[in-house]
């Protein structure tokens, strides 16, 4: 049986070349091309390409995976540190009324020791007032009772002098 073809100048050209580099003749490079391409050349090369695809597919399946467990794991920490700020936010909430009530508190505890200070010095004052009544008391008691005068002779006769200081 006999084929026929008709190639174009530059492959003409490519199928000489190659024929020659390989050292058989035309007819039989065309042969070889044409089974080659039939039953796929080299089984050997072939077996250790599929080899070499499905060990790549098998890193490919298991990258991916890798890939969607991280993404997975990426989403995780992306709601947990969103927790986390929320939590922040609330605690630093908390933490500035906590600070502004302490504020208060201290505004309010200096007014009143302020209070206690004046309080303090009020009864100081009162109590130097009375002490200084209390003895302006015993001196004008001692002073009445040395400017006391003897009954008049006429309550006294009218008296006896014994019943008089009764």
């Amino acid at each position: 049986m006999r084929i026929y073809l008709e190639p174009d100048d530059q492959m003409l050209k490519e199928i000489n070349q190659a024929a020659k580099d390989s050292g058989i003749g035309k007819a039989q490079f065309v042969l070889e091309a044409v089974d080659q391409y039939l039953h796929g050349g080299d089984q050997s090369e072939l077996a250790s390409t599929k080899a070499a695809l499905e060990k790549t597919r098998e890193d490919l399946d298991r990258r991916w995976s890798e890939i969607t467990t991280l993404r997975a794991e990426i989403t995780a920490l992306k709601a947990e540190l969103e927790k986390a700020r929320s939590a922040y936010d609330k605690v630093m909430i908390s933490n500035q009324e906590l600070q502004k009530g302490a504020d208060q508190a201290r505004g309010e505890l200096e007014g009143v020791r302020r209070d206690q200070d004046h309080f303090k010095s009020t009864i100081e004052l009162k109590d130097k007032q009375i002490t200084f009544l209390e003895g302006h008391i015993a001196q004008l008691t001692q002073s009445i009772s040395q400017l006391a005068l003897p009954p008049s002779q006429e309550e006294a006769r009218a008296k006896s002098w014994w019943q008089f200081w009764r």
